[in-house]
């Protein structure tokens, strides 16, 4: 996870949070755009969903790991967890605003060529969090199989072993779900394709037109033969 998750997850959010019926305090205005406590608010719960659903991460372990001191956090996920502190988040999500309203302001968002990337987003994005919630829907853990789980691990790594009961007993649940996410992914990828007919264009070669392009060999040009030769 990194800075680049957090900007497609605030790049896919709802374009401008409609402030209709919102009576909550308005933190301060950009360009005539009010940013709301509750546009803000549902925007921070939005990016904690988004990445919840995309790392197929528990929103409440998201949020456990996110009240951590940085310090306590492993450096490969610090930088995560340095975005999503709130005052962090607030300052990324106003600056990402900003820009906004001046790319549409100079024409820029409107764009073709932009309106091509935004589709290619939406749809990978789309596709991620239906096949994370997919997978979520089969992976099932009981307390029992958790518990086993713990005192297998306990008995595998000494730092496992000086956890709490809880402390363990949630890591142990965390390894039981990755493993299941592994083994379910690649059913419910092929339960999906299993769902859409697909009709093949017999006069079409996909094949051909999928097929690497060759490069043409290019032969050295003839020496030239001196004169009188």
């Amino acid at each position: 996870m990194s800075k680049n998750l957090l900007l497609i997850t605030l790049f896919t959010l709802t374009p401008f949070f409609i402030n209709c019926g919102d009576t909550s305090p308005v933190i301060e205005s950009l360009d005539g755009h009010k940013i709301t406590v509750k546009e803000f608010e549902t925007a921070y719960d939005t990016a904690l969903d988004s990445i919840s659903r995309l790392q197929n991460i528990e929103k409440k372990t998201l949020l456990e790991f996110v009240e951590k001191e940085i310090a306590e956090v492993p450096q490969q996920f610090q930088e995560l967890n340095y975005q999503l502190q709130k005052k962090n988040f607030y300052l990324t999500y106003r600056q990402m605003l900003m820009t906004k309203l001046v790319a549409e302001k100079k024409g820029y968002y409107s764009r073709p060529d932009v309106q091509e990337v935004l589709k290619q987003v939406e749809m990978q994005t789309i596709a991620q969090m239906y096949v994370s919630e997919q997978v979520e829907k089969k992976i099932q853990i009981t307390e029992q199989q958790a518990k086993s789980e713990c005192e297998r691990l306990r008995g595998l790594d000494k730092n496992i072993a000086s956890l709490t009961i809880d402390k363990c007993l949630q890591f142990a649940k965390a390894q039981l779900k990755s493993a299941q996410t592994r083994e379910q992914l690649p059913l419910v990828v092929e339960r999906i394709k299993e769902e859409v007919i697909i009709k093949r264009n017999d006069k079409f070669d996909l094949d051909a037109y999928l097929a690497p392009k060759k490069k043409s060999v290019e032969t050295p040009e003839a020496e030239s033969t001196p004169a009188g030769k």
